[in-house]
């Protein structure tokens, strides 16, 4: 994303752009999500080619495939594919990812409002920065963690600072 890219909000400056140079197939979630999947998938599998339901019961089983491929292999297919069209931009008061497979959709994260920046570190120098929240933007497979890492730090310093009550001069009397 370049700074021309993005809706700046009045007097807002870009600090830092990129995109993911490694795109992971498999991230720590999908440990639990793949083999339930999969799980799920050959039960259905199962039971469709062992009792040959019919009506409601033959949809659902159908369902159940479908959900467990996705859980399996798909949902990280997705994923994939997705990153391959990302791109996040740092301002110095908003984190902004703009991601999607097949209509791009802009999520952004008051810096503010964001815990400390925690850098998972991935192979050939790339990471990726979470924060904790529920909701936050997530920087997958970005080149240069440390260094973003840092500036996300400072500037969200920074953006808490401006936002905190000016302390009073002067005792309360």
């Amino acid at each position: 994303m370049s700074a021309g890219e993005i809706d700046l909000l009045p007097g807002e400056r870009v600090l830092w752009a990129g995109e993911p140079v490694q795109r992971p197939l498999y991230v720590a979630a999908d440990g639990v999500i793949a083999p339930a999947g999969l799980v799920l998938a050959a039960a259905s599998l199962w039971f469709l080619l062992t009792k040959q339901p019919s009506g409601l019961t033959m949809a659902a089983a159908v369902v159940a495939l479908v959900l467990g491929c996705y859980g399996a292999v798909g949902r990280s297919v997705v994923r994939y594919l997705a990153l391959g069209r990302t791109t996040y931009a740092l301002t110095d008061s908003r984190i902004i990812a703009r991601s999607g497979l097949f209509r791009q959709k802009e999520r952004s994260s008051e810096l503010a409002g964001l815990s400390a920046p925690v850098l998972k570190t991935g192979p050939s120098r790339t990471g990726t920065i979470a924060f904790g929240g529920p909701g936050t933007v997530t920087l997958m497979g970005i080149g240069e963690p440390k260094r973003v890492r840092d500036l996300l730090t400072k500037a969200i310093d920074e953006a808490k600072a401006r936002q905190a009550p000016p302390e009073a001069d002067s005792p309360a009397a």
